[in-house]
């Protein structure tokens, strides 16, 4: 409930005694005059609207102090429940907002991916990530953290880093790396498996399953280390 405070008028009427009492002015001054009436528990107030008309209920209590259109008197304050704001402009009109409407599953993906110009991710050719390799320059061997090999990490670090930000895949296959990058790792076949496997049981990578191919992909944490 908040107080009454600004413009308000107060009204009584007991026409069966001939009685209408109209006061309006500031909520603390009208406050006053019921009370120098004697009639600080009877009427109704309502604020007056300063910017047009309003919607805020006006308060209605009977001898008893029952409440009538949400409001009441309280240790002598004006208070009011409070009720519906008017919101300035017009009203809402729903006629005006346009209406869309869609099959479900008849939006492609890959066409608004084209409208806002995102590439669709697609797994790299040999060709393009050696391509890639080819415009690197030769990276520094790891410091940051623990290998056996820092060099070769660093260029398993390079291809994978470009594979994630070029072409947004999360893996290669064992077979791309080793046709892309074998001889820079200086490792092919099931040395190099066996190498790719050992940084994936340091946590080093992630190790991907598919249908007939066995992956590997950096975990954040070492494809930001250096």
């Amino acid at each position: 409930m908040v107080v009454l405070k600004g413009p308000v008028r107060f009204r009584f009427r007991r026409p069966e005694d001939d009685v209408d009492v109209l006061v309006q002015g500031e909520a603390s001054w009208v406050q006053s005059v019921r009370e120098d009436l004697g009639l600080s528990d009877v009427g109704w107030v309502q604020p007056l609207a300063v910017t047009g008309s309003s919607s805020t209920p006006a308060i209605a209590v009977d001898d008893e102090d029952e409440v009538d259109e949400g409001g009441i008197v309280d240790d002598g304050d004006i208070v009011v429940d409070e009720g519906p704001v008017s919101l300035p402009g017009p009203p809402p009109d729903p006629s005006r907002i346009p209406v869309v409407r869609r099959i479900i599953g008849s939006v492609s993906l890959d066409e608004e991916m084209e409208k806002l110009g995102i590439e669709k991710p697609h797994p790299p050719t040999v060709a393009e990530l050696e391509e890639l390799i080819e415009d690197m320059e030769a990276p520094d061997p790891l410091t940051s953290v623990v290998s056996s090999d820092p060099m070769a990490e660093a260029w398993l670090q390079s291809l994978m880093h470009a594979a994630v930000r070029k072409f947004g895949v999360t893996a290669l296959p064992v077979e791309i790396i080793d046709e892309v990058a074998g001889d820079l790792l200086d490792r092919h076949g099931d040395g190099l498996d066996a190498w790719l496997d050992g940084m994936w049981r340091m946590g080093k990578l992630v190790k991907v399953h598919g249908a007939d191919k066995v992956g590997y992909g950096p975990t954040p944490a070492w494809l930001e280390a250096d």
